[in-house]
């Protein structure tokens, strides 16, 4: 599997920050002209050559640089996203977190910890929509829901979104 290297401060993948617009649209072809993303659907599996740019989000500033990148976790299966080489999306939120704050420490204070991880020096952030810890898995109220609950329960042990930004 390919690597799309987080670099803080720098870029994800070929994406860097102060990039312009135009020179994005050229990185994003390389992406759709480079792989596919599966969907999943019963009961055949579909593939969508450009589905790859919408794992991307960009934000530019008043003079069209990028100043915000971020990517979805949608990519997992195509790329290995890492950072730090760690691969963010298949490595445990819990234990991410405690290897990176090793290095730079995160935001202990932000408004949506568990939700929300910010490495304020590095401009990196990290996104779930819920907050899942393994032993949640072992308690009797996630043991009572349906085996296709149980096993959607276990996305929340993982990032969903890896972002940088200019610090």
């Amino acid at each position: 599997m390919d690597r799309l290297i987080i670099e803080p401060k720098k870029g994800i993948g070929i994406i860097q920050l102060g990039m312009t617009k135009t020179e994005v649209d050229e990185c994003l072809q390389v992406y759709t002209d480079a792989y596919e993303i599966t969907y999943e659907q019963n009961p055949r599996n579909f593939h969508m050559k450009g589905a790859i740019r919408s794992c991307f989000q960009l934000e530019y500033d008043s003079h069209g640089k990028v100043t915000f990148i971020q990517v979805s976790s949608g990519l997992k299966d195509v790329l290995s996203c890492e950072c730090m080489d760690m691969d963010v999306f298949h490595t445990k939120a819990e234990e991410l977190i405690a290897e990176l704050d090793k290095i730079s420490k995160y935001d202990r204070d932000h408004k949506e910890l568990g939700w929300t991880y910010d490495f304020p020096e590095w401009g990196l952030s990290f996104w779930r929509s819920n907050i899942g810890k393994e032993e949640d898995l072992q308690e009797e109220w996630c043991k009572q829901l349906r085996s296709d609950i149980q096993e959607d329960e276990k996305k929340y042990l993982y990032f969903e979104c890896v972002s940088i930004r200019c610090v």
